[in-house]
């Protein structure tokens, strides 16, 4: 079976590679990075560019509210039409860096200091985001979502919160590891966690008519995860 290969870049600079069959179409892939520090504590979601407008279009339909310039580089603010959550979004060359907010946006001071606080980097394999050095903020967690049309979503974590995820017992062998089910929200039968030598992934299979359970069993069992941490 042809293997395709995703080579992706994680915010805190690391690289993951992601073999998948090659039959199956990648439709979205976002990356995802959480701050802490003291009483701070912010997510981020890193899409390619359309990300922000896609998500003010098709997921939470927002109006443009406001521009701001941050790092040389534009930050698009929208509030949802039903005002019940607002979204920020600087804007790079090749990707676009999200976070999210309940209610109305923060003032624009706000917005300066949060991705003022940030060192970004944006290249056309990845966007890198790290926290400057004098905030004393600190990565929490990153992941990976990738989301393959008609067999379904991958949710990979970083190395340091893969080993949670893992259960003691040995698993079903698959071409690249071992997968167990996972029982979330009852669907144990349409969730898994596969393991593999360098890396881990949160497997969700798609409810579809487009593909049979077997060839959604089959891509499972094609799947490989591996990190390279630099």
């Amino acid at each position: 079976m042809a293997t395709r290969r995703l080579r992706l870049v994680a915010p805190g600079g690391d690289r993951v590679t992601v073999g998948l069959p090659a039959a199956a179409p990648v439709s979205h892939v976002v990356a995802g990075v959480r701050f802490v520090g003291g009483s701070y504590g912010t997510g981020f979601q890193i899409g390619a560019r359309g990300y922000h407008d896609f998500a003010c279009t098709y997921v939470a339909p927002a109006e443009t509210r406001e521009r701001l310039v941050v790092h040389g580089r534009e930050v698009v603010v929208a509030e949802a039409r039903d005002g019940q959550s607002s979204v920020a979004t600087l804007i790079g060359a090749y990707h676009e860096l999200m976070t999210v907010f309940a209610g109305p946006a923060p003032r624009r001071a706000r917005l300066l200091d949060l991705f003022g606080a940030l060192r970004i980097e944006d290249h056309v394999d990845g966007m890198t985001v790290v926290p400057r050095a004098e905030t004393l903020l600190d990565p929490m967690n990153e992941h990976f979502v990738v989301v393959v049309q008609d067999h379904g979503s991958l949710s990979i974590p970083a190395p340091r919160q893969a080993a949670a995820l893992l259960p003691r017992h040995a698993g079903a062998r698959t071409r690249h590891g071992e997968v167990w089910k996972a029982g979330y929200d009852g669907d144990s039968a349409r969730s898994f966690v596969l393991g593999c030598p360098a890396g881990v992934a949160e497997v969700h299979l798609a409810d579809t008519p487009a593909k049979t359970e077997r060839e959604r069993l089959d891509w499972l069992d094609g799947i490989d995860i591996a990190w390279d941490r630099r």
